[in-house]
């Protein structure tokens, strides 16, 4: 699996699923595993309690990627998370994001900026509640 094909994985099956399956994401995140997010930086347990926080308020999200490139170790993707939640409301967020790998292929890194494009303001800390 090439490392696009990796983050599409991420994606479809650790944020676009109804659960947290904490071996799915030790199986691709390395224990070093750290993700900065506007501002915030979250450690592989941060981004794990950042997981179940979302999917407290999220019944399901899909993702739309409008860029993703790979070079050498490193992926960006510029894409659209939409999900609807809980209380029947939706929202849709933009994430650029760049993920850096380790030696091992595993996800050692991940530098994002989020906007919400549509949602309440509650909504805005989305991309690293936790």
């Amino acid at each position: 699996m090439n490392k696009k094909d990796l983050i599409r994985r991420v994606f479809q099956d650790i944020v676009g699923s109804r659960e947290v399956d904490e071996v799915a994401i030790r199986q691709l995140f390395s224990a070093q595993y750290l993700q900065k997010v506007d501002g915030k930086t979250l450690d592989l347990a941060a981004f794990i309690a950042h997981m179940h926080a979302q999917k407290q308020h999220i019944a399901a999200a899909q993702t739309e990627f409008l860029a993703l490139a790979e070079e050498g170790n490193v992926v960006f993707s510029n894409h659209i998370v939409r999900a609807k939640k809980n209380d029947g409301s939706e929202i849709a967020v933009q994430v650029l994001a760049q993920f850096e790998f380790d030696a091992d292929g595993k996800i050692a890194l991940c530098d994002e900026l989020t906007r919400l494009l549509h949602g309440s303001d509650e909504d805005a800390d989305i991309g690293s509640r936790h």
